[in-house]
């Protein structure tokens, strides 16, 4: 059996580690790019992916000057290409098994 150890983080510490102001972070919630564990700010809990998609977050706000509703449909925007991408490898591969008969 493997152990996993699951790190979450309250609010000043994601807002430290992601080099958000608490504001910020309450917008992001808002435009549901990120989802906290619990009712109300003084409750949430952010996993490591959810840091994740805060540094990306605040790196495209920052980068392409964006509003968090861009930064929201940005995010949609590049986690589908990446989807689109991965088929379209995955589609090569068995297509080029048919090539080589």
């Amino acid at each position: 059996m493997k152990n996993t150890m699951i790190v979450e983080f309250d609010v000043e510490e994601v807002c430290q580690l992601a080099g958000l102001q608490r504001t910020y972070l309450i917008e992001i919630v808002a435009h549901g790019i990120v989802e906290p564990h619990g009712e109300r700010p003084e409750n949430w809990r952010f996993d490591q992916r959810s840091l994740h998609l805060l540094r990306r977050a605040a790196r495209l706000s920052r980068e392409l000057e964006l509003d968090w509703t861009g930064v929201a449909l940005a995010i949609d925007l590049l986690d589908e290409l990446e989807r689109l991408r991965s088929e379209n490898s995955h589609l090569r591969r068995r297509l080029g098994r048919f090539e080589q008969d």
